[in-house]
């Protein structure tokens, strides 16, 4: 709230000085390059850092085993063995063009 005030003073003197259009639009210009550059700052350091393989590996074991007490883990696991085991029929290759 404090913040907010104090804002708003400063705001009340920018307006009590009488600036010129110009004056204007060069002091929000340098604000707001300094906005993007202090943002661009703290975007940098909190940038992602590349994994190590040990925590590459950390990550990917803490989710083995995530469908282990799914109910539906186990539906899954039978509709993929059943897409895996081989059809009983005959592959036929069918041509586009055909000699009669």
């Amino acid at each position: 709230m404090d913040l907010t005030i104090s804002m708003d003073t400063v705001l009340n003197f920018l307006h009590s000085m009488s600036l010129s259009t110009s004056n204007k639009r060069w002091l929000a210009d340098h604000l707001y390059e300094e906005v993007k550059a202090e943002e661009k700052a703290t975007s940098v350091g909190k940038a992602k850092r590349k994994l190590t393989e040990k925590e590459k590996d950390e990550q990917f074991f803490s989710v083995a085993g995530a469908w282990k007490d799914d109910p539906i883990g186990d539906e899954m696991l039978d509709a993929i063995q059943i897409g895996r085991q081989p059809a009983n029929y005959e592959r036929k290759l069918a041509y586009f063009e055909e000699d009669e």
